[in-house]
């Protein structure tokens, strides 16, 4: 009801009080029942070196092995600017990159 706190009161503080899970709420007083998939700290970036495929929370842990590409406008790799990497460019301009 506009102007009383009794339905908030009502559904504050509920959610997952473990911390072990990723649901976990920090802000949760009363636990719900929500939690379900235990947090395995690591790095999911497939593209890392020390990718863990079973990682579903980021740990920033992460490392990314630096290429060097003296030719940075070739996007496919295949050691030359050609048609095709103007077109990989702009199949994805305008994409937004968040």
């Amino acid at each position: 009801m506009f102007g009383s706190c009794s339905a908030c009161e009502d559904s504050a503080g509920t959610g997952c009080t473990d911390p072990a899970y990723v649901e976990f709420d920090p802000y949760a007083t009363t636990d719900d029942g929500s939690c379900g998939t235990l947090a395995v700290y690591g790095c999911p970036y497939d593209a890392a070196t020390n990718y863990n495929p079973q990682a579903n929370v980021d740990d920033l842990s992460c490392e990314f092995e630096l290429v060097d590409n003296s030719c940075p406008a070739d996007l496919d790799g295949d050691g030359s600017v050609t048609t095709t990497d103007l077109l990989s460019f702009l199949a994805s301009f305008g994409a937004n990159c968040l």
